[in-house]
């Protein structure tokens, strides 16, 4: 999927981030993107995609870490870690910016 994908949360050394990521696969109940570094499963995040329909709008789910696939070459690679996110709830919010 190429929409913009915005991640929001708290890394392994406490400090809040914001960050683009790639979506690679999008369902009801989570989502899966690659991100530059693991995170730790249980961790709560935030996401927002932006749609390509309804005028523009994001939407925005809360979510938690349920798995962490991370690939050999990760230390060499940026956006090489998989994190598999669970949404708390079945229907996002929409935001426009």
């Amino acid at each position: 999927m190429s929409w913009a994908t915005r991640l929001t949360g708290i890394d392994e050394s406490g400090t809040r981030f914001e960050q683009e990521v790639s979506l690679a696969n999008l369902s009801s109940g989570g989502a899966y993107f690659s991100f530059e570094k693991p995170l730790p499963v249980g961790s709560r995040l935030e996401v927002s995609i932006k749609v390509p329909f309804k005028r523009q709008n994001w939407m925005q789910y809360t979510g938690e870490v349920i798995r962490v696939d991370q690939s050999p070459e990760a230390d060499q690679t940026p956006a090489s870690v998989g994190i598999a996110l669970r949404f708390s709830g079945f229907r996002p919010s929409f935001a426009s910016e």
